[in-house]
């Protein structure tokens, strides 16, 4: 049995989250006991503004790439040359 949450409207326009199996398509709505039917949502997705990207996925490459840096500081600083190390698209 798969449970998720859907939302529920009645006659009444009373709107209800709940997690039911997802086969079900009606139930009593908790305000007036009237049947209130499934509905359609729309999907939640929040991007990041400025890039249109996910944010994990903007997070994740943010801190990849201070990694890089560091990496390349400390090899500068150790070695006196710039290093250029490989990223993984270069694997």
């Amino acid at each position: 049995m798969s449970v998720r949450v859907y939302d529920f409207r009645c006659e009444q326009g009373h709107v209800s989250e709940m997690f039911v199996d997802h086969s079900r398509l009606s139930m009593r709505c908790p305000t007036c006991n009237d049947t209130a039917w499934r509905q359609l949502a729309a999907p939640r997705a929040q991007l990041e503004p400025f890039t249109g990207s996910f944010p994990g996925a903007a997070a994740a490459w943010v801190k990849r790439r201070e990694q890089r840096m560091a990496q390349e500081r400390k090899h500068e600083r150790d070695h006196g040359t710039t290093w250029i190390g490989q990223s993984k698209s270069d694997e």
